[in-house]
């Protein structure tokens, strides 16, 4: 029987793609349990499974022949997270011990480039700042990641206004450095950053990422459909090698850009029709792509 896993993490669980996906599997398909189901309908031929944790991603990613699917933010780089329903934007520490936005499935470069407000602050995480190397020969990331890195290393911890330098947020902009995030905590305090934005509204930082969490994975499935925000960008790079590393035959659907539409749906009603997603991809990609805001989607290897 063939298995399909559909993933889907913070927030998005709560929208009208996780509700379009359930509902037409409540009327399509039989149900096989909680969040499981069989289709066709008393001619079962495919098991499907919606999943909403990190753990039960990284063992989808392990079944073997699995047609898998991630339906969720990828966090500017910084990897899938998942959480309960209805996850606020800053959790509170005491509802969530572990905060879900700071939780990530690592499986990209060895650092992201994020804002300090528009994404620490405002989710109330505390990601390990990125440690610039002495040079950039060994690091892994993409080639305007490296330039960032390159030119912070030249300029040095420079003074405030030195463009493209390791700048102490506390020391160039103590206000903001001393804000308490939701949680209590001030997670600004001891940060650098290397740019900052018109009229000081924000400020990019580079947090430390790595693919630890892919790393620890077999990638025995068949297909992986990485549907979030340029998540070619983001996660290709590192899937890619992994795939070589453990000699997996995973193939990937990725994105090239921003993406909102539901192309998850007919994603899967393709595959339940028959369509074997690899060998049949150009039709299932010009589906999907013809949906507004479907992010450019793309098979790669």
């Amino acid at each position: 029987m063939a298995v399909i896993i559909i993933a889907f993490g913070c927030e998005i669980r709560d929208g009208s793609n996780h509700t379009s996906v359930v509902a037409w599997l409540n009327a399509n398909a039989d149900p096989a349990g909680t969040d499981k189901w069989t289709y066709p309908k008393k001619k079962a031929a495919h098991e499907i499974s919606i999943i909403y944790s990190k753990a039960d991603f990284a063992a989808a990613l392990d079944k073997e022949d699995a047609i898998v699917v991630y339906d969720g933010h990828s966090r500017i780089g910084q990897g899938p997270a998942f959480g309960a329903a209805k996850v606020p934007t800053c959790p509170d520490a005491a509802a969530f011990p572990v905060n879900p936005w700071g939780d990530s499935f690592r499986m990209g470069y060895d650092l992201a480039d994020i804002k300090c407000l528009d994404d620490i602050l405002k989710h109330g995480t505390n990601p390990a700042e990125f440690t610039l190397p002495a040079n950039t020969r060994s690091l892994f990331a993409s080639g305007g990641l490296i330039e960032i890195v390159d030119k912070a290393i030249k300029a040095g911890k420079g003074k405030c206004l030195t463009a493209g330098a390791w700048r102490s947020l506390a020391a160039c902009h103590a206000k903001v450095a001393a804000q308490v995030n939701c949680r209590g905590v001030a997670t600004l305090s001891s940060r650098h950053y290397w740019r900052a934005h018109k009229g000081d509204t924000d400020f990019d930082t580079l947090v430390a990422v790595g693919d630890a969490d892919l790393k620890k994975t077999k990638l025995a499935c068949g297909v992986l459909f990485m549907n979030s925000c340029s998540s070619k960008k983001h996660f290709h790079p590192a899937l890619k090698r992994h795939k070589k590393s453990v000699k997996s035959k995973c193939m990937f659907f990725v994105t090239a850009e921003v993406c909102s539409a539901n192309t998850t749906e007919p994603f899967l009603r393709a595959v339940l029709a028959g369509k074997d997603p690899v060998k049949n991809a150009k039709s299932i990609l010009k589906r999907m792509n013809a949906l507004t805001e479907s992010g450019l989607i793309s098979l790669e290897k």
